[in-house]
């Protein structure tokens, strides 16, 4: 007898496999990360002139017409990235050592400041989100008096063929993965305009070109209309998207458009922190014919900020930035590492010495956490390495 085999997870409707096998994956947020790239090459050059530089050195040094220059020097002031130190002279911002803050609550914290000004540019509640273990998680949002948020009747995780946000997501998954989200989630009736039948869904989502907006037009709730426009995160589904309530739904166009300019510094953040590689080269492929991960168990549905990984860029950017001198020349290979006390709660980042000088410690505070007790060594410093 043959061994049985391992569960699936629920059994999906043939018409449902057939809808699914005609999924036209979505290309995501290719043109705001070309703008992101584009910046992220400015940051660079001001990163290199700490007593400013000039507008057209800058274009120069950051391989851009000044036409191109200027809408981005523009975005990086308002969001902090740089600031004008005269007529037509720039210097990196404050938002550069926000991002280098302990555990990624920088980068969480420059996030939300970048959602609070797109809720203000737009005139709505505007959320972050991402599709992982199976699930759509909203991971930050902001909102306010003038711009409430969407009232969570049906648990968003449940409700993806309904949100603009969830719709999104799925726009940007292939077949496989988009039909057993679908299959685990049953599409539910949540008002009269809710789609329900999945070979609806899915036509209606493949006919999204790629990078635009998703709209939500009162299919989540009566009262309410969303839209959401995609993010390439790193390989992963995002979306950023926006609420209004339904009396307000003759704005929801000219909101978008507002919402679509503010990926771009969303994405900048992420490609700073090393969140995103900064080379495009840099994403590694998915191996061929490799099964999809199950669906790790559901966490609360709540907001929960974005932690910056430990990346070499994350590394190159906070060793420029910090240069405290170590007293003690701490043990530990060539390069950029992580040092942590066996009995702390948090690892320390060291740059790498320069020849006969002593190990600096590159950050004045805490980088990352570590659970106390974990590490093996009994004594002394642990090396966790980069």
């Amino acid at each position: 007898m043959a061994p049985a085999r391992p569960g699936a997870g629920p059994l999906r409707h043939p018409a449902l496999t057939a809808a699914a096998r005609g999924t036209v994956v979505q290309g995501g947020s290719g043109e705001a990360l070309v703008e992101a790239r584009r910046a992220l090459a400015v940051v660079r050059v001001l990163e290199q002139h700490p007593l400013g530089v000039r507008a057209a050195q800058l274009a120069r040094e950051s391989g851009l017409a000044e036409a191109q220059l200027r809408p981005l020097v523009a975005m990086l002031c308002e969001e902090e990235y740089a600031y004008r130190l005269g007529v037509g002279v720039y210097g990196r911002g404050p938002a550069l050592d926000r991002l280098a803050g302990p555990g990624g609550h920088g980068l969480a914290g420059q996030l939300q400041r970048t959602l609070a000004l797109a809720r203000d540019s737009a005139g709505a509640a505007v959320y972050l989100s991402r599709y992982a273990g199976g699930e759509v998680h909203i991971t930050q949002m902001a909102a306010g008096p003038a711009t409430p948020p969407v009232r969570e009747w049906v648990d968003f995780r449940d409700a993806a063929h309904a949100s603009a946000v969830g719709k999104c997501l799925l726009t940007q998954l292939d077949h496989d993965r988009r039909a057993d989200h679908v299959a685990r989630h049953r599409p539910a009736r949540l008002t009269p305009q809710t789609i329900t039948d999945s070979r609806a869904l899915f036509t209606a989502l493949d006919a999204v070109a790629p990078g635009a907006p998703v709209f939500d037009l009162l299919e989540y709730s009566p009262g309410v209309v969303c839209s959401a426009v995609p993010l390439a995160m790193g390989g992963a589904a995002g979306s950023l998207a926006l609420s209004l309530p339904a009396t307000h739904a003759h704005r929801l166009r000219s909101a978008t458009e507002t919402l679509r300019r503010k990926a771009v510094p969303v994405l900048l953040a992420l490609l700073l922190t090393g969140a995103i590689p900064p080379d495009p080269a840099a994403v590694p492929a998915v191996e061929p014919g490799r099964a999809p991960d199950r669906p790790e168990p559901r966490p609360p549905a709540r907001p929960q900020p974005m932690r910056a990984p430990v990346t070499p860029e994350t590394l190159r950017h906070l060793r420029q930035l910090f240069r405290t001198p170590l007293a003690e020349a701490a043990a530990a290979p060539q390069g950029p590492h992580l040092v942590s006390d066996t009995t702390a709660g948090a690892a320390y980042l060291f740059d790498a010495a320069p020849a006969g000088d002593a190990h600096r410690l590159s950050l004045p505070h805490t980088f990352t956490s570590v659970t106390p007790g974990s590490l093996t060594r009994p004594t002394g410093l642990v090396v966790l390495g980069t």
